[in-house]
């Protein structure tokens, strides 16, 4: 089983999944990997913008995914992971589904792949599995987001908090050091990580929900084509104002690259939400 990376490979991020795909250095193990993202990707978007967004939730639920050699038809599969306590969400009729989406979009491409196995995850375990349980038993697994992508070992993991994402992780490093470096103890923020609540009308699934001198705030992190959902978005947050949160900001994905860009971001949103009425 080939695990696709989080990340495009090599040096590609700007470039779309076709593109990528055209790039004849890529090796065999590297090009699996690459099908295997794209298919999620296109799996996942597709449901979104033809109004299935309770499917496309799910398939945030997905840990990893790979192309997998099925020696009985003399093909690859596409082979979804998702944790345990997940697994019962993909119903017989949502893997059908999936496969019809995988297929449409294999078919498009020309990738070869037309079906799709979810199975349970397995943990990374090693000689220190006691002390591992232990932790688990002990509510000490991280548990910020219920729906969310759970990443696997020693990614996007720190003070007992799952990321989806190397973004979010340096988002909440950089509210972290206001917290710790900055900030007077006794007019400190509180950082909740990809909670998820209910607002008027509609669960909310925010990157960070931030607490600072007695208000709430809402601090997202957009993505490259985010101008696209502008009124989108621009609904969303009147619907948060009016459900008590006091301000909503957006960190541009451009800042996640620059630290300086981004510590001004967060202090910008500090200072609003400070002043919001």
């Amino acid at each position: 089983m080939t695990e696709s990376a989080r990340t495009p490979v090599g040096n590609h991020r700007s470039l779309s999944y076709e593109e990528m795909l055209r790039d004849r250095t890529l090796d065999n193990e590297q090009r699996d990997a690459l099908v295997a993202e794209m298919l999620v990707a296109y799996i996942a978007v597709l449901l979104v913008r033809r109004g299935d967004a309770p499917t496309a939730r799910l398939m945030l639920l997905v840990e990893r995914w790979s192309l997998e050699w099925d020696e009985e038809n003399r093909e690859k599969d596409l082979t979804l992971e998702v944790d345990p306590a997940n697994k019962h969400h993909f119903t017989q009729d949502l893997v059908e589904k999936l496969k019809g989406l995988c297929c449409e979009v294999s078919d498009r491409f020309n990738l070869g792949v037309n079906w799709v196995v979810v199975q349970e995850s397995l943990p990374v375990v090693g000689p220190g599995w006691r002390e591992l349980v232990q932790r688990e038993i002990s509510g000490e697994r991280p548990t910020n987001q219920a729906r969310r992508l759970q990443p696997g070992p020693r990614r996007w993991l720190e003070d007992n908090l799952a990321f989806t994402n190397e973004g979010e992780q340096r988002v909440y490093q950089a509210l972290k050091n206001r917290q710790e470096s900055v900030l007077p103890s006794q007019e400190s923020i509180s950082i909740f990580p990809l909670p998820n609540g209910r607002i008027a009308r509609r669960t909310l699934e925010p990157d960070f929900l931030v607490t600072y001198k007695g208000r709430a705030g809402i601090l997202e992190i957009d993505g490259p084509h985010h101008n696209a959902r502008r009124a989108l978005d621009t609904t969303r947050d009147h619907l948060m104002h009016d459900s008590g949160i006091a301000y909503v900001d957006r960190v541009p994905v451009e800042a996640l690259d620059n630290p300086a860009e981004l510590e001004q971001v967060i202090d910008r949103f500090l200072r609003r939400l400070a002043e919001a009425r």
